[in-house]
């Protein structure tokens, strides 16, 4: 676990952020925020070119004594 770097207490791990619109809901009905990073690749879908990206979810820490957030990702856990 990662201690707070503003008052050195433990910090809670895989908290999940929820939202509103604007975001989309999956096919479970569930919202997920997602890290997109650029890989540098190029794909194409019916002759239009895009960046490939690695999608990863985005969890947050919480620290219980000050309620300082923070936010990341488990870079293995690519969808």
């Amino acid at each position: 676990m990662k201690k707070c770097s503003d008052c050195n207490v433990e910090m809670i791990d895989n908290c999940i952020i929820e939202g509103q619109h604007p975001f989309e809901l999956g096919a479970d009905g569930r919202t997920d925020i997602s890290l997109h990073v650029p890989t540098g690749e190029k794909a194409s879908i019916l002759g239009i070119k895009y960046d490939k990206v690695d999608k990863m979810k985005l969890k947050a820490r919480f620290c219980p004594n000050c309620g300082k957030v923070e936010l990341y990702v488990n870079p293995s856990e690519k969808k």
